[in-house]
């Protein structure tokens, strides 16, 4: 990691007494930039693990495993006056709405700025080596930060993903300026604060996924299936990650396998001397539930339903050929000009006979692209 500069360390925050005072300090300096931590790698309940806070003159890190109550930033994030800035932010605002209830007014994701820009290279460690010179290791990306105690090098390098986010922020707001994108900067920036969480539901027919390659008399995949089943118990039970109770791969191994003892269960690749421990018994057992219930009929799994009228999906691919010619003309990322879900919407409306097929766009995207998109859908 390349540092030209030399940057304070951080202040660290394990009390809410502690963490009320600086809150206040924070909050009057009226913008600050914000990341989070979280241990979704490893666990089946996911959870803020660390909240990193930059303001122009400090960096903050935030230990939400010992402040339990992180309620003190909520008129920070929730007041108009004070900027917040992201990076990738999506998963940041989902976290804190999701955790702690948090809301937010007036946002800023140097990410959504850098696709708004044409920026190739999207990722924060591409955008401060861009503007700043400085290579940032990502070698701790999927660290394990529910864990404790923190080691220095993990606490450098949870700082240095806010450090320099307000820096780059001006940067950006420059560019956005002199390319006359803030309204469509804002408009992005907006749609990121109502992000919501989604509720995890575990999908019982999900082992279809896993199914590939299983024979077709349906007693593999009533095996598959329990097999399935068991592994979502544990993971929930254990507050692990699915895949670390066990891989998806060994899955269908086993279906295919069928092992009827723990001879013919540790010949099965991926059956690690751990998982044998662990789970040996319970695999034999949910082996012998999957033979003893009725076969699964490979032809029961629920199809997408397929498009109804072709002439949408022709529509939708013009459409989408407009918006790529479109983004490079701007030298934007398509996909920022319109979102592909609009696009389909738009191209379903016209084909149904809507009155007004522009529905789903914005009031500043129907201005600068209705005309163009009704005459190409009056055309199909």
């Amino acid at each position: 990691m390349t540092e030209p500069e030399k940057i304070r360390d951080p202040i660290l925050v394990t009390a809410r007494e502690h963490l009320e005072e600086v809150a206040a300090d924070i909050h009057r300096t009226g913008r600050v930039a914000v990341d989070i931590e979280s241990n979704s790698f490893y666990v089946y309940r996911e959870r803020t693990c660390l909240v990193q806070i930059s303001t122009v003159d400090a960096d903050y890190i935030v230990d939400p495993l010992a402040v339990k109550d992180l309620s003190s930033l909520g008129p920070m994030f929730a007041d108009p006056a004070t900027q917040i800035v992201f990076h990738a932010g999506e998963y940041d605002v989902v976290c804190l709405k999701r955790d702690y209830s948090f809301t937010f007014a007036h946002l800023f994701d140097t990410m959504i700025a850098s696709r708004l820009l044409g920026f190739k290279e999207l990722g924060l460690a591409a955008a401060i080596e861009r503007h700043f010179g400085v290579k940032l290791s990502k070698k701790l990306q999927r660290a394990d930060w529910g864990r404790r105690p923190l080691s220095e090098a993990h606490i450098r390098y949870a700082q240095l993903d806010t450090h320099y986010l307000l820096r780059l922020c001006d940067i950006q707001t420059g560019l956005l300026r002199e390319k006359k994108l803030e309204a469509d900067a804002a408009e992005a920036f907006a749609k990121l604060a109502r992000s919501t969480p989604v509720e995890k539901v575990f999908d019982p027919n999900g082992f279809w996924r896993l199914a590939r390659g299983l024979s077709p008399d349906g007693r593999q995949l009533a095996v598959l299936k329990e097999l399935y089943l068991l592994r979502e118990r544990e993971a929930e039970s254990r507050n692990r990650a699915t895949f670390r109770v066990m891989p998806d791969e060994v899955l269908p191994r086993l279906a295919m396998t069928l092992p009827r003892d723990s001879a013919s269960l540790r010949g099965v690749r991926g059956m690690t001397p751990y998982l044998l421990d662990n789970y040996g018994s319970a695999v034999l057992a949910a082996v012998r539930r999957g033979l003893a219930a009725p076969p699964i009929d490979p032809d029961s799994r629920e199809k997408p339903e397929k498009k109804r009228d072709p002439r949408a999906g022709r529509l939708f691919e013009k459409l989408r050929l407009w918006r790529k010619s479109k983004g490079q003309q701007l030298n934007v990322d398509p996909v920022d000009l319109i979102p592909t879900t609009d696009l389909k919407t738009i191209a379903r409306l016209t084909i149904a006979g809507s009155r007004d097929p522009l529905g789903p766009l914005s009031l500043l995207k129907r201005s600068r692209f209705g005309a163009e998109i009704l005459k190409l859908a009056r055309g199909s």
